[in-house]
């Protein structure tokens, strides 16, 4: 079973949460198809704001990261209105976006990586198996891996930019991120799964989310039939 220290469970995105995940890009595409980039940006970043603020107030583990966030969206935005430029607005992102490879780059060579942190609040992983070296050099991998995948995705951001339309070019890269997310995320859960069998005790990951649901009153998915 999960030690004590573990970590309370990340809770499951609401109806709330993908309503202003998505309300910032309808807005953006509304507004600047009617009136052009500047109140596009406007729109996008005062929603952005207000729903760090919302998930903030609902007790997401958010924490001294939330102002973090909320300047950044701040500063951004405040650029693009400046320069009136998509290539400065959406090129801060970008950037942001690569930063972030780096870091998990960097992780990888500390003895707790980036994915070794993350994975307890998304699973309950035991103190044996945290502490384990098989564990340490899967999650390790891993953070590597989505780096390199990362750094993939500024580049083809960064193409994309230059060859659409802003409106393309969000829309663009709303699908094709979405579709790299899932497949990264699918990608790394199946190695984590083999690669964390090594360890003795280590349930599997289908075991482990089936149990965090249930410890969020949710429906463990169906069993596979065959």
């Amino acid at each position: 079973m999960a030690d004590d220290a573990s970590p309370a469970p990340m809770p499951p995105p609401t109806q709330a949460d993908l309503f202003d995940q998505y309300m910032p890009i309808v807005l953006f595409l509304v507004l600047n198809s009617a009136f052009g980039l500047v109140p596009a940006i406007v729109a996008m970043t005062l929603w952005a704001v207000k729903a760090q603020v919302s998930r903030f107030r609902r007790g997401l583990p958010l924490g001294r990261v939330m102002p973090i966030i909320v300047v950044y969206l701040l500063i951004r935005g405040t650029l693009g209105i400046i320069y009136d430029s998509e290539e400065v607005y959406f090129g801060i992102g970008i950037s942001a976006k690569a930063l972030a490879g780096l870091a998990l780059l960097a992780s990888a060579a500390m003895r707790r990586n980036a994915t070794g942190y993350a994975l307890p609040y998304l699973v309950p992983i035991d103190q044996d198996v945290k502490s384990h070296p098989e564990y340490r050099a899967a999650t390790r991998r891993v953070s590597v891996a989505v780096a390199l995948i990362v750094f993939a995705s500024v580049g083809f951001d960064t193409w994309l930019l230059q060859n659409a339309s802003v409106n393309k070019f969000v829309l663009i890269r709303l699908g094709v991120n979405w579709g790299v997310s899932l497949a990264t995320i699918l990608g790394a859960g199946l190695y984590l799964d083999r690669r964390l069998r090594r360890i003795p005790g280590f349930p599997g990951m289908m075991p482990l989310i089936e149990r965090r649901l249930g410890g969020m009153g949710m429906p463990p998915p169906p069993p596979s039939k065959g």
